[in-house]
């Protein structure tokens, strides 16, 4: 449930810049500001707590599972803005792999509400609370799809951690399925797998792709197909994988030959992983 201590100064102090001296703010102003405030203040004095709840931001209302997921979640999509990007109009195409329970599905519509989303997610107790997000909310121009992206077309084994529901590191990837398994609790099931390059038979103008693990088979496949070159820009989250000690470099070398240039944020040497923004330059 988390502590009922006293919020501390420094806390304090990091809400306020995260509130006042972000891309967050910069993007969204004072609503932002507003919302983030009521929602940290609440985290602050129950630090650590795993119990669900509301929240909400922007004029939008989203149920989650588990507080500190949620204010991680927050932090990675509104304050610090991981999937801003500059659309060419008012009405950009927007494919969101890896959505959860939906918080970036939400920061899309909040920067750009005409936009169209089509929203992936493969675990069956987030992609519920992903359809409550949306229908609730009433989202217009989204799509929902509760799928795995992999290779090819068919089933996968999805490993996720049973004692926690819309889990953020479930994963089709086998060696960190077995990391999962090691905190005990671990459940699997068999789940639909998708291709993603069939979704992009027009210009997406931005792709989000979190998939714990599958992001070098899905870009592979995105290559081979030569739907990359319809993505004008896209944000990655990768991981280190045992099965693919070079898929990095390799995704990298291959978005390159595409015309792509890359841009890498961050690395997380404990949870072995990293983001990278590509993008294709205006020709």
């Amino acid at each position: 449930m988390g502590d009922t201590t006293p919020v501390t100064p420094g806390r304090s102090l990091r809400a306020i810049r995260s509130a006042f001296r972000s891309e967050g703010f910069r993007l969204f102003g004072m609503r932002f500001a507003r919302d983030y405030l009521r929602f940290a203040w609440r985290a602050a004095w129950r630090w650590g707590a795993t119990d669900a709840g509301t929240l909400d931001m922007l004029g939008f209302r989203i149920d989650y599972f588990n507080q500190s997921q949620a204010l991680f979640f927050v932090h990675e999509v509104f304050v610090n803005g991981l999937y801003a990007f500059v659309a060419r109009d008012a009405r950009p195409r927007i494919i969101d792999c890896g959505a959860n329970v939906g918080m970036s599905t939400l920061f899309f519509k909040a920067l750009y509400p005409a936009s169209s989303v089509i929203v992936i997610e493969p675990d069956r107790a987030a992609f519920d609370r992903l359809s409550d997000t949306v229908a609730r909310n009433r989202l217009q121009e989204v799509t929902l799809i509760n799928a795995a992206l992999g290779e090819v077309d068919g089933t996968t084994m999805l490993y996720r951690d049973g004692s926690d529901p819309g889990c953020l590191i479930a994963t089709t990837t086998r060696s960190r399925g077995e990391t999962i398994q090691g905190r005990g609790g671990t459940s699997s099931e068999q789940v639909p797998a998708i291709r993603l390059s069939p979704l992009i038979s027009e210009p997406v103008d931005f792709l989000k792709l979190d998939v714990e693990g599958a992001e070098y088979g899905v870009l592979r496949e995105l290559v081979a197909a030569n739907a990359v070159r319809r993505v004008r820009q896209m944000v990655v989250e990768y991981h280190e994988v045992d099965a693919e000690p070079s898929g990095l470099h390799q995704t990298v070398d291959a978005l390159r030959a595409a015309g792509m240039k890359i841009e890498h944020l961050a690395f997380d040497q404990a949870a072995r992983a990293g983001v990278f923004r590509a993008w294709r330059p205006p020709s």
